[in-house]
């Protein structure tokens, strides 16, 4: 399904007017360095590609086809290839690369029916020896350059009196053509087998052995990685070796590797996501729909332009206040009523896994299908204090140590962003290191971190009412609210509420100045095992209310007020989902606290971090 999709897209850019996609005899490559050939065959300049600041890039050209070359017994490439297979000794590097090069040249040349100026010049640089080839690099070069041709990276031949590509020139690309599919048409007597990309019957002989090589996924090669290929027997069948066992042709594979590798070099249709690169792309390609669903899942919301600031209706904005659409009713198709909702979208997650590539998901819905999820997901994470719809990088970094990046535990992202696709609960093991993130870490106000914030409770909010609506829990369901719900049955999320209370309290008997805090202290122990802290806590708090002339019958009144929402007997333990009530109420007391409904004199007593 995945490689039929992206085999699809290639067929429709090959359909558009202005598509320059390679044609079968050819193929796309990252070139590093310009060649220039005089008329005699002689190389009379090595220009390396950089950019403004002098650092060395790649471009991409369409040049002769080039197969994935397997580990031995490398098959040299036409006029486009390393500086070993162009230069061999005179570089000091393997002779028999450029051996095999000049018999693949003089192979193709045989198939030339005239000659050429360029054809003639190309002839005489295959012809040359070592000796002739290390003089004129001594000539034209210096060690500098020299060295970074060792370093690999694909070199392209020009013709120096007219500045064009070799492989441009009419005459030899339809030699290379020519020559292209006579081995192709070699053996087509061959039996046929069905293409399980493009269901077409092909001779087995155009089945491809190795397919290409993706780049551009983090962590993995960047020579690139397979995300088809068999290197142990106990992966193949019937006698079938390498990618035979998984048969498609090698246009298919070529076209496939093709439309993967032009969206993973794309940022409007990757993002990158830990250990994961999430592909993205519309069956059609529309600008709008593509934009929108890029700022979706985009890692993060880079701030727009001055003229986009201003437009309170450009897809950017609309996305970004999505909870406060949210809260004003508004639905995902009342916001966007500007798109297409039928578009269809393909979401692909890739991580590294040696040479190979592993599928983390794929995803496949209409526009409409897939923005309802996401206005779900932030309806789920609408809370009182978070403005702005987080990205779901912003919410991995909420479970990371020290909101690291690179900390956040393996798999969580594709997790994460499965649960959103299909509409499923959160993991429960992003919302176990959500809980051990908020039990071990304190508040550092200087990198504007807390221990427990807007994006903290409202990932604590989505997981416990996904997991009430998926188990058909319509109570608890109800229960998690934006905001303070004083009318909640729930024992944790009271006890939450208390200990926010006697924060309260303490905080404004001794001052914000104090070492640690109740919550500093005991957080731990309060939220697992009430039982054992609370009644120590509360006798705590009698001494700072007595000591509290100006708020402390205010503390004491709000303290009673949650009391009367307890059992008599604290309980013992809390499980883990428990303790996420604990900590909702907690933050849904202390947001209360900032309440700008509360008479002035409740807001001058309470505490500011």
């Amino acid at each position: 399904m995945i490689l039929q999709a992206l085999y699809s897209y290639y067929k429709t850019l090959q359909d558009q007017e202005d598509n320059c996609l390679p044609r079968e005899e050819y193929s796309s490559a990252e070139v590093s360095f310009e060649i220039y050939l005089s008329e005699s065959g002689e190389v009379t300049s090595v220009r390396p590609y950089t950019d403004e600041k002098g650092k060395n890039i790649r471009l991409t050209f369409n040049v002769p086809k080039q197969a994935k070359r397997s580990g031995t017994g490398a098959k040299p490439y036409f006029l486009c290839d390393k500086a070993d297979y162009l230069f061999g000794s005179a570089l000091s590097m393997r002779e028999q690369s450029r051996i095999g090069m000049q018999q693949l040249c003089h192979h193709v040349l045989q198939y030339c029916t005239s000659h050429s100026p360029e054809v003639r010049a190309l002839h005489a640089f295959v012809s040359q020896s070592s000796e002739q080839l290390a003089a004129q690099l001594d000539a034209v070069t210096n060690e500098e350059i020299r060295d970074m041709l060792r370093k690999g990276g694909l070199c392209v031949l020009k013709y120096a009196p007219t500045g064009r590509f070799l492989h441009d020139d009419g005459l030899i690309k339809r030699t290379w053509e020519r020559y292209y599919h006579g081995q192709k048409n070699e053996g087509t007597n061959d039996e046929k087998q069905m293409c399980l990309i493009s269901g077409e019957m092909i001779p087995k002989h155009e089945i491809a052995r190795l397919h290409p090589s993706i780049k551009n996924v983090l962590g993995a090669q960047s020579s690139g990685a397979a995300i088809v290929s068999f290197n142990k027997d106990s992966f193949c069948s019937y006698g079938r070796k390498q990618s035979y066992n998984a048969p498609a042709s090698q246009e298919a594979a070529d076209a496939y590797g093709y439309v993967l590798n032009k969206f993973l070099a794309d940022p409007d249709h990757r993002i990158r996501m830990n250990d994961t690169t999430v592909v993205f792309w519309a069956e059609t390609a529309p600008e709008r729909e593509q934009s929108l669903f890029a700022l979706l899942f985009q890692g993060e919301m880079d701030e727009a332009s001055e003229y986009e600031q201003e437009d309170a209706e450009n897809v950017r904005t609309r996305v970004k206040n999505a909870l406060v659409r949210i809260q004003h009713g508004q639905t995902f198709k009342e916001t966007f009523k500007d798109m297409d909702m039928n578009t269809r979208f393909y979401v692909l997650g890739l991580s590294p896994n040696a040479a190979r590539l592993s599928v983390r998901f794929w995803y496949t819905g209409t526009l409409g299908e897939i923005g309802e999820r996401m206005w779900q997901h932030y309806k789920d994470l609408s809370i009182t204090g978070l403005d702005r719809a987080p990205t779901v990088r912003q919410l991995l970094r909420e479970i990371a140590v020290g909101h690291d990046w690179g900390k956040i535990p393996p798999n969580m992202e594709g997790q994460l962003v499965r649960s959103i696709l299909h509409g499923l609960p959160y993991s429960s093991a992003i919302f176990a290191q959500l809980i051990n993130r908020i039990r071990s870490e304190t508040d550092d106000p200087k990198k504007n971190q807390y221990k427990i914030g807007p994006l903290r409770a409202a990932m604590i909010k989505a997981y416990l009412i996904r997991k009430a609506r998926h188990n058909d829990d319509q109570s608890l369901e109800g229960e998690l609210t934006m905001s303070l719900n004083e009318n909640s049955t729930s024992t944790p999320y009271h006890l939450g509420r208390l200990f926010a209370c006697l924060e309260k309290t303490q905080l404004n008997a001794l001052g914000q100045g104090i070492n640690a805090s109740i919550r500093d202290r005991f957080w731990g122990a309060a939220s697992a095992s009430p039982a054992t802290v609370f009644p120590r806590l509360i006798s705590l708090s009698r001494h700072h209310i007595a000591k509290d002339d100006k708020w402390g019958r205010y503390n004491d009144d709000q303290i009673q007020k949650v009391m009367n929402a307890l059992p008599e007997v604290f309980p013992r333990r809390l499980t883990l989902e428990e303790q996420g009530m604990f900590a909702l109420g907690y933050y849904h007391q202390r947001q209360s606290f900032y309440n700008p409904n509360q008479s002035k004199q409740v807001k001058e007593g309470t505490e500011h971090e």
